[in-house]
This record gives C-alpha cells, structure tokens and sequence, in this order.
C-alpha cells in the first residue's frame, strides 16, 4: 500500500473524529424506552459489526431504544469519541486498545464480548515457515490494534522480526496481501474467505490464532462508565441485546444471513452464507457474553506479557478496574434464570 493511500486513510479519520466529537451527547438518561444512544465502533463496517448492528435491531423491537451506530478505522479515536461525550457505546474495542485508555483516564469499561479471536496469519504463497518471515512487510492494523499484538506474539514467540506498515482494516490488508503490495499480515475470517475467491491461490493461512488461544477476550463492547452506572437498567438491556443477538445468529443463520445482506450489500451473498453458517456451526459468536474473570485473567496478562499493555499484577483490583460483570450477569439472570 503506498504512503499516499494511507495518508488520505489518516485523514479521513482525523475527519471522522471532528464530526463525533461535534455530537451534542451520547445519550438520554432516562431508560424508558424511546431513547436514542449513540455508539461508535473501533472499526470499519464488516462482518464483525453483524453482531452490534443485530443487536441494535433487537434493543429497539423489543424495548424501544434506537441507537445509531458509527464506525471509525481506529479503537483509540473511538474511546476519544467516547471521552468528548459523542458516544456512550464503543464496540469492537480490544482489551489492548481499552486498558490503556482507561490507565490514561478514559471513564469506560468492558462489559460483553461478542465473539471468540478468528485472526489468521496469512502469508504469500512462497512462504512456508516463519522464519521466512524475516525481514519481510507485515501489515497490521494499528499501533493499538489487536492484531498488532498478534503480529508481536508470533514473532517474539518464533523468533523473526519483521517490517511494520500500518494499514487500517482487515479487507483492506487482505487486498494488499493479495495484490503482493505487503508479504503478510493478521487478517480476520471473514477476509479470508472472500479474498481467496476473489484472489484464489494469492496467499494462504500459516497459523490460526483463535484456535490457539480461544479464551481471549477479543472483540468486546465498552460502556461509558458513569453513563451506566446512572443508567443501570438501559446498561443492561444494552448487553442483553448484545447476548440475544450472539445467540438468534448461532440458532438461526437464515436471520442472521438476511441482516449481513443489509449491512454488507457489498460483499458476495454466497461468502456472506458462507461466513454466517460457519460461525454458527462453529459457536464463534459468544452466546454466554464472552467474558468472565477468568478470561480477564488470561487477557490481561497475554497483552502484557508480549508488552502491549502495562499492569503491575493481575488481581481483584486490575480485573475491576476494567470490567464490570454486573451487566452481564444481570442480563444472563433475565434471559437464563439463577442456573
């Protein structure tokens, strides 16, 4: 990708920030239905924005709250948004984006998560081992991305250093890669399947990251704090919707197909079926809401033991510090009972 085409990619999102933070609020406080909150997104529209946009949908048929979801390219603008009060719901927010948000003052928390990690490290055809990785251009998806954490991983862990670009986006990497413009990169599922259609035979997989480390907690949605604890009950319902959606897409892919179709008109309905029936099938969706504090645990010292986040230890305190299970447990408590 060239330096041109990723400086007009910063600038249009240095614009997107001005135009959210020029929203008056992020949301009413009253709770009682007809509402309307504002979230924004640590990312483009894809696939993983199925879940929010599917949830939203739900949120406003069964309890009349609308919210209006924007998408930026970057976790870090989207906590910025948050902080300057256009927004009181952040989603796709990684655990590495948020915690040092917070550390640096950020009033948010994490709440739910959506789905389990389904990056890949894909590669071009000629490179077979990691050790080919040496030397060669990684493309990653920002300085606090969940996949530049990845990237890091593999290479303290395989022993190979590599050129750094920063390219917002898993498609758009997954284009890159595909046309030779970089030689790898930590790309989503989803991109996967549609760039080995559109470009077969252009890259492969050389290691699947979600089925190593499947209690990660990757893909999560973030609450402004003081917003949900004066709002408890809309907070809630906020998370429920999240965790009804997680479930209707795995029981029903044909519902969950027809939402992709509107949110994606782009993509190809055929890789959308594709997409939609393999995450089903393979429970990727989180239908228990993804976090717990045992996957905190895991999550919190993941990033930092590969130097993306900085805690002095992982206790009671760090876990609470960012997350607050309250939401979800009450939301699971309406939905499943005391089991």
């Amino acid at each position: 990708m060239s330096r041109t085409r990723l400086m007009r990619m910063l600038t249009g999102l240095s614009a997107a920030a001005l135009v959210l933070s020029a929203c008056s609020s992020g949301g009413d406080s009253g709770g009682e239905g007809g509402e309307t909150l504002q979230a924004i997104a640590g990312t483009n529209v894809d696939f993983i924005s199925l879940v929010p946009i599917a949830a939203w949908k739900l949120l406003e048929e069964q309890d009349g709250i609308k919210v209006e979801q924007r998408f930026v390219e970057d976790g870090a603008t989207a906590i910025q948004a948050m902080q300057q009060g256009a927004a009181v719901i952040g989603t796709n927010i990684g655990v590495n984006t948020g915690v040092p948000a917070v550390d640096n003052g950020a009033a948010i928390v994490d709440v739910v998560g959506t789905q389990r990690p389904t990056w890949a490290l894909a590669v071009r055809p000629d490179i077979n081992n990691f050790s080919d990785l040496n030397g060669k251009k990684m493309g990653v998806h920002g300085e606090t991305s969940f996949t530049r954490a990845v990237a890091q991983y593999y290479a303290q862990n395989e022993g190979f250093e590599y050129e750094e670009l920063i390219i917002p986006g898993s498609d758009v990497r997954a284009e890159a890669l595909a046309r030779g413009q970089i030689d790898a990169s930590v790309i989503d599922l989803p991109d996967v399947v549609q760039l080995s259609k559109e470009y077969p035979g252009s890259f492969k997989v050389l290691s699947t990251f979600g089925e190593q480390f499947p209690d990660l907690i990757e893909q999560d949605l973030w609450l402004d704090k003081q917003w949900a604890q004066d709002n408890p009950e809309t907070a809630t319902k906020v998370v429920k919707a999240i965790v009804q959606a997680n479930r209707k897409l795995t029981e029903d892919p044909a519902w969950g197909l027809e939402i992709a179709k509107e949110a994606l008109p782009d993509m190809d309905p055929e890789v959308l079926n594709e997409l939609v029936n393999e995450y089903s099938e393979r429970k990727i969706w989180s239908t228990d809401g993804g976090i717990t504090p045992e996957k905190a645990v895991t999550t919190l010292e993941f990033f930092d033991n590969i130097g993306e986040i900085d805690v002095e230890s992982v206790d009671d305190s760090t876990i609470n510090k960012y997350f607050d299970f309250t939401y979800l447990q009450n939301a699971l408590n309406e939905l499943d009972g005391n089991k």
